[in-house]
């Protein structure tokens, strides 16, 4: 009887062990990630005096730390500023970059560093791979002293090739970070934007420590409602989250003929909790059938025409599935035209829907 319980503790000890391991470092690596917030700034390349702010103060890293947030993603537009940009443009940049790293060494948040508007053209393909290949050459010399628990690198945000064209240059951006810095944790993610669609029907990348990365704006009638850079197919402003049927708007008229037409007519069945579990449930599922980790990189709400209590419905039932699933999250955005805040970013100026989201 002994012997039997020994041999069945040593399975139990055996199947642990082979589990640790089937997870390995990347998964540790994504769970340290934890809860994070974009902070929009360093990839406003239209803005001639992006580079002059002093945008990440000790009292937005003290107020970023007392909402519990363990990460901050900064999107660099690395093309523009660094590729493409002069000397003085260069210098800003890099300082800049330095000092957040500095500063979220100091308070102890984690920190994505992610090449954002980065060119890869299907036209284009070869050089734009070699200007690439450049980049995280220079960034992977520049910051491999700094903790791989501390920075993480996202190759390159919402690609816009397919991934037949896309992986291949992925695997080369790794194989050459991962060259002088093997513990480098990657953050890598699908064609058609960071899709979970298409990340969903690709087969995970032959190397360890690979975090993969989606976006979720669903329903982006409502995310984006009134969104002037999509189109007419948001045009509908005032709509509610979740789907109650006496607040819905009228259609705007300008959205009729559009895929808008559709997604408003489909919003009674999209726009609720269950709908955006089933959403999340196929990328979840692509996870557990390839042991890899998964990170949802942005969510949230463009908040010029969305009600301050539907941006918080839809932020919390989003938080909570993610929750619910083990899969960190990163709001977009800190304080920019999704921000999390109304008005200036301070505690107070968060709405009581908002404080409990972070909170609970």
């Amino acid at each position: 009887m002994k012997q039997k319980k020994y041999i069945l503790l040593l399975l139990i000890v055996f199947a642990h062990l082979g589990y640790a391991q089937q997870r390995g470092l990347s998964h540790l690596r994504a769970d340290q990630l934890g809860h994070g917030i974009n902070v929009s700034w360093l990839e406003q390349y239209w803005n001639p005096k992006a580079l002059d702010q002093d945008k990440l103060t000790n009292a937005d890293f003290r107020l970023i730390a007392a909402l519990g947030l363990k990460t901050i993603r900064l999107p660099v537009a690395f093309q523009q500023f660094y590729i493409q940009g002069s000397d003085i443009q260069k210098a800003k940049l890099l300082a800049d970059i330095d000092a957040v790293i500095k500063k979220t060494i100091q308070y102890r948040i984690r920190l994505v560093l992610v090449n954002h508007y980065g060119n890869l053209r299907a036209d284009h393909l070869q050089y734009d791979t070699q200007q690439l290949l450049g980049l995280w050459t220079f960034l992977e010399k520049r910051y491999r002293k700094i903790s791989s628990a501390s920075l993480y690198f996202e190759l390159l945000n919402e690609p816009v090739v397919n991934d037949q064209q896309w992986l291949p240059v992925a695997k080369q951006l790794i194989t050459r970070i991962r060259k002088m810095s093997p513990g480098r944790t990657i953050i890598v993610g699908a064609s058609n934007y960071n899709s979970m669609y298409e990340l969903s029907r690709i087969t995970p990348l032959p190397f360890k420590n690979i975090i993969y990365t989606f976006h979720f704006y669903e329903p982006f009638i409502f995310t984006h409602q009134g969104a002037d850079w999509i189109g007419k197919q948001v045009s509908t402003t005032g709509i509610p989250f979740p789907y109650t049927d006496h607040q819905m708007p009228p259609l705007a008229s300008s959205a009729k003929g559009t895929a808008g037409e559709a997604n408003y007519k489909n919003y009674q069945n999209e726009g609720k909790a269950g709908a955006i579990h089933d959403k999340l449930m196929i990328i979840k599922q692509w996870s557990n059938t390839y042991h890899v980790p998964i990170l949802c990189g942005e969510y949230g709400v463009y908040r010029k025409f969305a009600s301050e209590q539907s941006i918080c419905n839809y932020l919390t039932v989003v938080k909570n599935e993610l929750n619910r699933l083990s899969v960190p999250w990163i709001i977009w955005e800190y304080d920019e035209n999704f921000s999390i805040f109304q008005g200036k970013p301070e505690m107070k100026r968060l709405s009581p829907c908002m404080v409990d989201l972070f909170r609970k």
